[in-house]
């Protein structure tokens, strides 16, 4: 199964694909598949080809950027903030195999967010199956970091 693969089971209502809000091509919109739901916050991504490891079941790298991804498309809706917010720590806990084909959806809940700090915990699921839990900490105000760069700053 492919990105391109009209054969594939299709997407919830509500989710559409991850794009970003200049139109450019970042780092999740390179990774296919993933999608959010923009009234909740919600992510959650069809596991294609492009994301098995050799083993013939989802990276954990892959699943591990579905997690922070989630965490900042979630506490961004939820909190009402601009910008995302940015990671200081994320760990996860990998429970049982993501296979070709699943619709992985992330649970998110939110512990505090702070005037610095946001603190949450995870569940990727595969419907009621859990598949890996992830805990992080987010820099709550993102603004200073979205600086734009300059020219001397990219040489």
């Amino acid at each position: 199964m492919s990105a391109m693969d009209l054969s594939s089971p299709a997407v919830p209502a509500g989710f559409v694909p991850m794009l970003r809000a200049d139109g450019r091509a970042g780092f999740v919109q390179n990774c296919c598949g993933m999608y959010i739901n923009h009234a909740t916050g919600e992510i959650a991504a069809r596991i294609l080809g492009e994301h098995l490891n050799p083993l013939n079941i989802a990276h954990g790298g892959f699943l591990a950027t579905l997690a922070d991804t989630a965490f900042g498309a979630f506490i961004r809706v939820q909190a009402g903030f601009e910008l995302p917010p940015a990671t200081v720590e994320l760990s996860m806990d990998y429970l049982s195999p993501a296979r070709p084909g699943q619709w992985i959806a992330a649970r998110v809940d939110i512990h505090k967010i702070g005037r610095t700090l946001c603190n949450a915990s995870l569940s990727l699921m595969d419907g009621e199956r859990l598949v890996a839990r992830a805990k992080g900490t987010f820099i709550a105000n993102t603004q200073s970091l979205h600086a734009p760069v300059s020219a001397s700053q990219q040489s």
